[in-house]
């Protein structure tokens, strides 16, 4: 598990660094709204910092023998797949229900099936998130997100 956390932050480094390089070759802000490099930026930034503190983890820890990235039952695959295939789901549903109801069922399904969190933690887990990115993104920043063909809201 210790190299595989170590590989992985470092795709995941070198993945983050792509968006902030590029993320700065575009406007940051356009008059008083975000422009273009904001998103990438900050989101690179942030991915950057949290892959940091993977590595740094993962350095720090020791490998214990018998642990495997997969386990016996093959759990880590089938999380793969359910995260995999809800990814794809969550694309299709932003253009229907919209990106706020999108954005919450993907988050309870991770949240209740990947995580197995109880079902008022993933609730509450899954609306507060979904509303705080409303807030930031659509209200605060007014950035415009599919409003999908059922309107929900």
């Amino acid at each position: 598990m210790k190299k595989a956390n170590i590989i992985a932050s470092l795709l995941l480094l070198a993945f983050a660094s792509f968006f902030v390089i590029e993320g700065r070759k575009m406007p940051m802000a356009d008059g008083l709204s975000p422009g273009a490099g904001f998103v990438p930026f900050w989101v690179g930034a942030f991915t950057g910092f949290l892959s940091l503190l993977l590595l740094i983890q993962s350095v720090r820890s020791k490998t214990l023998p018998g642990k495997r990235f997969f386990s016996e039952k093959s759990q880590g695959l089938k999380d793969i797949v359910y995260i995999s295939s809800s990814l794809f789901a969550y694309c299709g549903f932003i253009l229907l229900v919209g990106y706020s109801m999108a954005t919450f069922l993907f988050l309870f399904f991770l949240f209740k099936v990947v995580g197995k969190y109880g079902l008022r933690a993933s609730l509450g887990l899954s609306a507060g998130t979904a509303a705080a990115l409303y807030g930031i993104f659509e209200a605060w920043l007014e950035m415009a997100f599919p409003a999908g063909v059922v309107n929900l809201f």
